[in-house]
């Protein structure tokens, strides 16, 4: 009796050993990777001539994962040497970050491109004095002042503006230069100039901390209304092709509805939380991300509905003519759909 039972107890335990082998040789389950997770996303492209913080709503729309949850996985490129709007005609871009002196020439030119939203609300630009020498604008006279890196750009036409605006005739009164924002800083020491556009907060900070003197502020609404005609300036952008827009709308609302999230985000956001969201796309820019921030609320330059405005287009209109980038007059239709922006702030409702 006890070989009988033993001889059944070791059949049990064989039969025990096969059932567990039997179960690890079944491939266990393979664990899902964060590449095959996004190997699905719809990849686009979006250009700019550089990082900057106006086109902030865009960035975030990717930090906070705005984009993912729409299905999309998105590059941004930095362009040097050809405009960044250039490759949505070649097809190596979708959509492009650009100002909307871009969207005038383009359309003007019969290429074909829509603003999808804007940015910014208000003139972020303030034109600066060397030194305390040159605190108005008929300090200027006889001077130079820099505008920016090309003619048809917005710092050069507000620059334009402004001189206008004080019967300072270029050329005559005032040589109006173009020159990267790197070197203002190096030919003031020289004496080479007696103003320059400051495009951003940060950069007007650093010719403050020089020794520079704020002659006219942007984002001062009565002062920039006297100046360009309008409270309001809606100079940053988001726009695409006519042909992608017309190929691919689901895309193009996408887009939109990530973008508008993170609009509404960035209403409610402090500037430290607006500074580090926006960081993994600005490395080691902690500092002046926050300063830009702060400055951001202060004045209300973003834009959190991404809607233009009549006035501040008419104003785009006359500032691009003053600079020679555009010698006729387009109509709004021409230059903005913004019929997606719509969509996607009825999704959030």
């Amino acid at each position: 009796m006890k070989k009988y039972l033993a001889l059944l107890l070791a059949l049990v335990m064989a039969l025990g050993l096969c059932a567990c082998g039997g179960a690890a040789e079944e491939p266990a389950p393979e664990e899902t990777t964060q590449t095959e997770q996004t190997g699905d996303l719809e990849k686009i492209v979006i250009t700019e001539p550089v990082r900057g913080y106006h086109w902030a709503p865009v960035y975030l729309a990717q930090t906070l994962g705005y984009f993912a949850e729409e299905g999309l996985e998105v590059e941004f490129q930095s362009v040097s040497g050809t405009p960044p709007y250039a490759a949505l005609f070649s097809g190596d871009a979708q959509f492009t970050l650009v100002g909307i002196e871009s969207a005038l020439m383009v359309n003007e030119k019969g290429q074909g491109a829509k603003v999808l939203a804007s940015t910014s609300q208000k003139y972020p630009y303030s034109l600066v004095g060397a030194t305390e020498d040159y605190t108005t604008l008929e300090s200027l006279r006889g001077g130079i002042v820099a505008g920016g890196v090309n003619t048809s750009g917005g710092p050069y036409s507000f620059a334009m503006a402004c001189m206008n605006y004080a019967g300072l005739t270029p050329e005559t009164d005032v040589s109006v230069i173009t020159m990267a924002s790197v070197g203002y800083a190096a030919a003031i020491q020289a004496g080479e100039l007696q103003g320059a556009v400051a495009t951003n907060p940060w950069g007007a900070k650093a010719l403050l901390d020089n020794g520079g003197q704020v002659i006219v502020d942007g984002t001062d609404d009565a002062v920039i209304e006297d100046i360009i005609g309008s409270a309001s300036y809606e100079l940053f952008i988001l726009m695409t092709s006519d042909e992608y827009l017309s190929a691919n709308p689901e895309t193009v609302q996408k887009v939109m509805n990530a973008v508008a999230k993170a609009m509404q985000w960035m209403e409610n956001a402090t500037p430290e939380e607006i500074a580090e969201n926006l960081l993994p796309l600005f490395e080691g820019a902690e500092e002046e991300l926050l300063y830009d921030a702060q400055y951001d609320k202060e004045r209300g330059i973003t834009s959190y509905t991404g809607y233009h405005t009549e006035s501040g287009f008419q104003s785009a209109l006359n500032l691009t003519k003053l600079a020679g980038g555009i010698s006729g007059d387009l109509t709004e239709d021409q230059v903005y759909d913004e019929t997606f922006l719509d969509k996607a702030w009825e999704n959030l409702k």
